[in-house]
């Protein structure tokens, strides 16, 4: 099969698109035939070795966290799914990753995609929605609560905004100036996260923009809540005056359902900025490097 390999940490001229043998499903895995994968920003990190020392990656890797296509092969003992099944696919950073034609993973990390998704819309949701569900449970966020989202027009801040208004909470986003606007129209409610406030108004917040984590923790009250998926700047919580609790997401198919559920009633889009094939991973990966406003994305 043929799979976008890293042969080594470092810059996006160490991919090279090679023919590996196709993998087999042992006990509790299924084997899938990938139509679409999604690059994401964390695979910019393993890729440049950020994380080796707490993700070692089996040299050379095949990154790719997201995946949609169908089921190829059923290994020993899955019974939840059947050859064809049209999925979504939740695959771990250990090197066996989804910018393949091909790739296994427990039948726990997949979940089936509904008939009225295409493999594009599908691969845009599965961590993104994951993590923003996780977020915001992890806040405890009840009806009524106002949440200031950072990153809010990024795939998990999108995907978080979706979810508050599902539970009836009341989401703000927090973007620069000049994509107010465009903020507004999604969330309803918008501010500028560049400018310290005067007073600290926000019980909760969920932090998804690295560049503006510090800036956040001033919106935030005395005693109140930061749920963040980027790195907090050391020093920038004096004294702790809030709590923050950093986060990963987590593998759960019940939980990627509803992902799915409500994007099939249209109350969740994370729209496609870019589609390269396979072949292009080191130009997409580079518009991922620069900013992509919206999900870039692998046909295979």
């Amino acid at each position: 099969m043929k799979a976008a390999l890293l042969k080594a940490y470092g810059g996006v001229d160490q991919f090279e698109i090679s023919e590996i043998p196709v993998p087999k499903p042992g006990p509790g895995e299924v084997l899938i035939k990938i139509e679409v994968s999604a690059v994401n920003p964390f695979d910019l990190i393993l890729r440049q070795g950020f994380m080796a020392q707490y993700i070692p990656l089996p040299l050379p890797a095949v990154l790719g966290g997201d995946a949609a296509g169908t089921i190829a092969e059923l290994g020993a003992g899955v019974t939840s799914l059947s050859l064809g099944d049209r999925v979504v696919a939740d695959f771990p950073a250990n090197g066996r990753g989804a910018h393949a034609e091909f790739g296994v993973i427990p039948a726990t990390s997949v979940a089936k995609l509904p008939a009225a998704l295409t493999f594009e819309q599908g691969a845009t949701l599965v961590k993104a929605g994951l993590t923003a569900r996780q977020t915001v449970d992890a806040l405890g966020v009840k009806p009524g609560d106002c949440v200031l989202i950072s990153g809010a027009l990024g795939s998990v801040g999108r995907a978080a905004i979706q979810y508050l208004h599902e539970i009836g909470a009341k989401p703000v986003a927090g973007v620069r100036p000049e994509r107010l606007d465009e903020a507004r129209t999604l969330a309803g409610e918008a501010l500028d996260i560049t400018v310290t406030p005067a007073a600290s108004s926000f019980d909760y917040a969920i932090s998804a923009a690295a560049p503006v984590a510090a800036p956040l923790i001033g919106h935030v009250r005395d005693g109140g809540k930061i749920a963040s998926i980027v790195p907090v700047p050391e020093g920038s919580n004096a004294a702790g005056r809030v709590t923050i609790q950093e986060l990963f997401h987590r593998t759960d198919t019940a939980t990627l359902d509803a992902v799915l559920d409500a994007a099939v009633k249209g109350l969740l889009v994370i729209p496609v900025a870019h589609t390269f094939a396979l072949e292009e991973i080191r130009a997409a990966q580079n518009a991922v490097a620069l900013g992509a406003r919206g999900k870039v994305v692998l046909r295979h």
